[in-house]
């Protein structure tokens, strides 16, 4: 599904990656970890078309990633990265946010459906009609993934998803994550706890 061949990478002269190769299956759950600087973010950056590496080349499902593909290959990401602006004042704005643009609108969830996937997430019903300014930083991350994965996409991409997460909303996550079987997710983590829920866990530096 994902394949980085002899990837490069560098900056300012300094090279963070050379000749990486790595395949995820359609379906896998792996995740990249090791020190900080090492190239994780810049891995998954390529996959958004975020830059392109210095040598090599990555694809996703056989379609090689370039200013002429990454469109089409955009629209079949979902991505949560670390920190985001969240440019609303309550939940179900920002829950709203995803399925405004045409290609998703069919997608749009019931509000009790919402409600469902926040719970298996360990998120009250009560959460969708509160402000964001009041709820956690964990809280925001697990709103963000939930809607990501209700966007349907066959991949999901995740950096650093339980940085702001105690152990115990570390473990529902991790389970939800593996009950996405048809979902093909490449994660982020410094997370030791969460590296080890993952069938593969790759360290990168």
């Amino acid at each position: 599904m994902i394949s980085y061949k002899n990837i490069s990478i560098a900056y300012d002269g300094k090279t963070l990656l050379s000749g990486l190769d790595l395949e995820v299956g359609r379906g896998e759950k792996v995740v990249l970890w090791g020190p900080s600087g090492a190239g994780k973010s810049s891995l998954m950056s390529l996959l958004l078309g975020f830059h392109t590496p210095a040598e090599g080349a990555v694809a996703l499902d056989g379609e090689r990633i370039d200013a002429q593909t990454i469109d089409h290959v955009r629209q079949r990401i979902a991505w949560v990265p670390q920190e985001a602006s969240l440019p609303v004042e309550f939940v179900s704005q920002l829950a709203d946010i995803p399925f405004s643009f045409r290609a998703s609108r069919q997608l749009r969830p019931e509000r009790q459906t919402l409600i469902e996937t926040f719970t298996k997430l360990g998120l009250g019903a009560e959460i969708y009609d509160r402000r964001l300014a009041e709820i956690s930083a964990g809280e925001k991350q697990r709103i963000m993934i939930a809607i990501a994965t209700l966007l349907q996409k066959p991949v999901l991409l995740l950096d650093e998803p339980t940085s702001a997460l105690d152990p115990a909303s570390t473990d529902l996550l991790a389970g939800f994550m593996h009950s996405l079987q048809k979902t093909t997710i490449l994660a982020i983590s410094h997370d030791n706890r969460f590296i080890k829920s993952f069938e593969r866990q790759i360290r990168i530096g």
